[in-house]
């Protein structure tokens, strides 16, 4: 699903709508978590996390719709860090949130939405100078140069 929301959001937009698509989704995620973390109803509960997953899943797929743009020549690369960056970051929040008795279950499961929100803030800053990024357009001199050009470059 993040991958055809990357997708079409890119056919209309370019990477500033990947990159937008991308925040937004992360964001949500985040809401809904911090939000699943204060419902006191089982049925709330489960709707929202049902809404939760949805959005983490579409965040992955927003995610690696914007790895190719990195490097090309590295896409294999590029990938695998993706991947186990996501790994790592969860294996961090589960030692930081979740293991002893520091916080609730609850109070672990908002911070952990607090912590995606923050973590997605970082998202603005990526420009691509053939591309551009989610505030500004690309570097004038790749305008109008063929992706050959480009490759001589890097």
């Amino acid at each position: 699903m993040g991958g055809v929301v990357s997708d079409r959001m890119g056919k209309r937009f370019g990477i500033r709508g990947r990159l937008w698509g991308l925040w937004v989704v992360q964001t949500v995620a985040g809401l809904l978590s911090v939000l699943l973390g204060r419902i006191g109803s089982l049925g709330g509960s489960v709707v929202v996390m049902c809404i939760f997953s949805i959005f983490v899943q579409a965040s992955s797929g927003l995610t690696f719709g914007v790895v190719p743009f990195v490097s090309k020549r590295s896409l294999g690369v590029i990938s695998g860090m993706t991947g186990s960056g996501g790994t790592l970051g969860a294996v961090v929040t589960q030692m930081l949130l979740f293991s002893g008795d520091k916080f609730s279950t609850q109070t672990s499961i908002s911070l952990m939405g607090l912590m995606m929100i923050l973590c997605t803030l970082p998202v603005s800053l990526i420009y691509f100078p053939r591309s551009g990024g989610m505030f500004c357009g690309p570097y004038s001199f790749y305008e109008d140069s063929a992706d050959q050009d480009y490759r001589l470059l890097v």
